[in-house]
């Protein structure tokens, strides 16, 4: 079904994000000063093909289908392009929320952490992530270092339903009440992969879908950086950064947290 503007309306299925203490922090690898990042990039210009829905269509996955758009671009971008099947996402989707396709019962959506650590245990399709790094969404240039370092990144948004009257989405005056409040659409999964001064873009249900900063700023509420196989030729990923190392630093980084953790745990005396 479309909306007023043309776009496929389609479906949600992000819960609420969860939050991992244990997990990655981009913000503890990336150094903004010494790094040189472009003000726009766009990892989507060198797919012609279209961009698949993955049943997100019609059935509340859109935490694996966002998967299946990275892997996409990924694939693309490194000289090794994968058309994953919708067979291969919707039964990721199936394995984790156990809907049955047949009744259409437990079509509630799966947390993109159970999505996450699926991908990296399992794989999707064969495609497995190494790491994956919590992204924080107000520091602007952090998104765009991880976009354009990672080949973009795996994001939710609290979605409202104001959407459905714009071609590209942003923040609606009025106040966040009404078809301006958060969640009223629902939760959404997307795979931002460009970026430029005004705006975000994503893939929404198949589709490159604009959005405002200020927009992702009001409505995301997690965010990933990915490091994969996928995005890499040979042992850098296409701008010659060598994810490979990148990996062990950020392993060799949160080996450190959790010794002094367990240092200071050791140290600090019973109050009682």
């Amino acid at each position: 079904m479309e909306n007023t503007t043309g776009q496929i309306e389609g479906k949600g299925g992000k819960p609420k994000a969860i939050i991992d203490p244990r997990s990655f922090k981009v913000t503890d690898y990336l150094t903004i000063p010494q790094l040189q990042i472009p003000d726009a990039y766009d990892w989507t210009t060198v797919k012609k093909s279209k961009w698949d829905v993955f049943g997100n269509d019609s059935i509340s996955n859109c935490t694996c289908a966002a998967a299946g758009h990275m892997i996409e671009c990924w694939t693309a971008n490194t000289s090794s392009k994968f058309e994953i099947s919708e067979e291969a996402i919707i039964n990721t989707y199936i394995t984790l929320s156990k809907y049955d396709p047949i009744t259409k019962k437990n079509d509630d959506g799966v947390y993109m952490l159970d999505v996450l650590k699926y991908w990296r245990k399992n794989g999707i399709d064969q495609h497995r992530i190494r790491v994956f790094a919590t992204v924080p969404h107000d520091r602007r240039e952090i998104v765009k270092a991880s976009i354009y370092l990672f080949g973009g990144i795996y994001v939710g948004l609290q979605l409202p339903n104001s959407i459905l009257q714009q071609k590209i989405w942003e923040v609606s005056p009025g106040g966040l009440t009404g078809d301006n409040q958060p969640w009223s659409w629902g939760g959404h999964a997307v795979a931002i992969l460009a970026y430029d001064e005004e705006h975000l873009t994503c893939i929404h249900i198949g589709r490159e879908q604009k959005m405002t900063w200020d927009f992702w700023e009001t409505y995301n509420d997690e965010a990933y950086a990915i490091i994969t196989q996928d995005f890499m030729q040979g042992d850098k990923n296409p701008l010659g950064l060598d994810l490979g190392a990148m990996e062990q630093d950020l392993m060799r980084l949160t080996q450190e947290k959790i010794r002094l953790a367990n240092r200071l745990a050791q140290e600090t005396p019973d109050k009682y």
